[in-house]
């Protein structure tokens, strides 16, 4: 008769009861599985807002080619052709006199123009343009011997796209008015002669000349005045090239948000709710004459006419908080499991975050007609009626809605905040996560997470 096994040996022993462990960790390794799903639609929408920005500034292109481009302005200088002996004919040139001192003053008026749902802010440029000519020192660089023919002396400027609002400005010339030639927008018009075409190419592409027919050498140590008054067509900028010894550059607007560009930062700024206005005061450092303007590259100063609220933009840096509201969300649902005892199927996480991802396909959709700031109210209206009605529904619980709903309050609150504030985002989104992070901790700090 065999022996009785020992009782531990009787039969195969049962499976030792789960760790406490276990069940959280598969179950939050399944919600970062969920949340890293998420990445596929928010790819998506943020692929429809940058085809949708595209195809704005596709529409501000048409516009301004119709109505008229971001302008760089030359003021006026005078061109002198000359000549030399060379054996048994002539060499000849044109030389490029800037003036002494010129003073600009530029008032924008601003208008918008709309394709279909995008609009395109153009604005009429009023140039006011004057200073003088000092010819004591008008020689041709590098050719001693030459010969300046002032009676073939003219005066050119324009810009690279000129759109005047009235044709043909006068020209005020040394208690003269003159007319502009025939042929405005041609080249340099010195035909043959060297440097004309670099000097067109390097100065500005459209351009006005008044030929002067000074008829004799301009008496020397006399400045020589002139006015010139332009009104312009552009979008988006206006720029002058600061192509005289001293210039001095006013420019206002009825605008609220300036972009002042080039090398030069206005002297005198003044920026208010409605309206801006500024002053540069500089110049060019180096010769008063030149061969063409190609020898003195400059770049201009001037204002970029800003949109006071960049939908696309707001709607593209809404689109990267994405992750972070997806990860908060489905944090409060993981504690709502942990703390009340619930159990939350994945399909629900998952739907809960398609509410929050679409959130910036909305801001989108409601934002090209309405404006990027009705489009936030309503998107969070929206997401959040929906997110805390589907959260009463999961949970059966109205409290824990409610505090879903305070949580979506801070979250969409917080994001306004910090595309609010373009230099203190960075700082404001750290600490906010810092701030997030301290709560989660202090919530969870007695959760029996499992045996050591």
């Amino acid at each position: 008769m065999p022996s009785p096994q020992p009782l531990d040996q009787a039969g195969p022993r049962p499976p030792p009861p789960p760790s406490r462990l276990a069940a959280p960790a598969m179950k939050l390794l399944a919600i970062g599985v969920v949340l890293l799903a998420m990445l596929l639609p928010q790819y998506l929408i943020e692929g429809v807002i940058d085809e949708r920005e595209q195809r704005h500034d596709a529409v501000r292109r048409e516009i301004g080619a119709s109505w008229g481009q971001p302008q760089s302005l030359l003021p006026p200088v005078l061109v002198v052709p000359w000549r030399a002996a060379a054996g048994d004919g002539w060499r000849r040139g044109s030389v490029v006199v800037l003036p002494a001192a010129l003073r600009a003053g530029v008032e924008l008026l601003p208008e918008t123009r709309r394709r279909g749902l995008y609009e395109v802010t153009v604005f009429a440029a009023q140039v006011a343009l004057e200073g003088s000519f000092d010819l004591s020192k008008a020689v041709v660089p590098g050719e001693p011997a030459a010969q300046l023919l002032w009676a073939e002396a003219r005066i050119r400027a324009g810009s690279n796209d000129l759109r005047l609002s009235a044709p043909g400005p006068a020209l005020h010339w040394d208690g003269q008015v003159i007319q502009p030639a025939d042929g405005a927008g041609a080249a340099d018009g010195a035909g043959a002669a060297e440097g004309a075409g670099a000097a067109d190419a390097c100065g500005a592409t459209d351009s006005l000349h008044w030929p002067l027919a000074l008829g004799a050498t301009p008496e020397e140590g006399r400045a020589l005045p002139f006015a010139l008054a332009l009104s312009l067509r552009a979008s988006q900028r206006i720029v002058l090239q600061p192509r005289a010894r001293r210039v001095e550059l006013s420019i206002a607007a009825a605008w609220p948000t300036p972009s002042f560009i080039g090398t030069d930062l206005p002297s005198r700024m003044a920026v208010e709710a409605d309206r801006f206005a500024a002053t540069w005061i500089t110049g060019t450092r180096g010769p008063p004459v030149l061969r063409s303007l190609c020898d003195s590259e400059v770049r201009g100063i001037g204002v970029e006419l800003l949109d006071a609220v960049p939908t696309y933009r707001m709607v593209s840096r809404a689109a990267k908080y994405a992750m972070l509201f997806l990860a908060l969300a489905f944090t409060t649902y993981a504690l709502f499991e942990l703390l009340a005892g619930l159990s939350i199927h994945l399909v629900q996480y998952g739907l809960l975050g398609c509410s929050v991802v679409l959130f910036p396909l909305l801001l989108l959709a409601i934002g090209e007609p309405l404006g990027f700031a009705a489009a936030y109210a309503i998107s969070t209206a929206a997401v959040m009626a929906q997110a805390s009605a589907y959260t009463a529904a999961v949970t059966g619980r109205r409290r824990l809605a409610a505090v879903f709903a305070g949580v979506l309050v801070l979250l969409f609150g917080f994001l306004y905040l910090v595309l609010s504030l373009e230099a203190f985002s960075l700082l404001v989104g750290t600490l906010a996560l810092f701030i997030v992070l301290s709560v989660v901790m202090a919530v969870t700090r007695k959760v029996a997470w499992g045996a050591g």
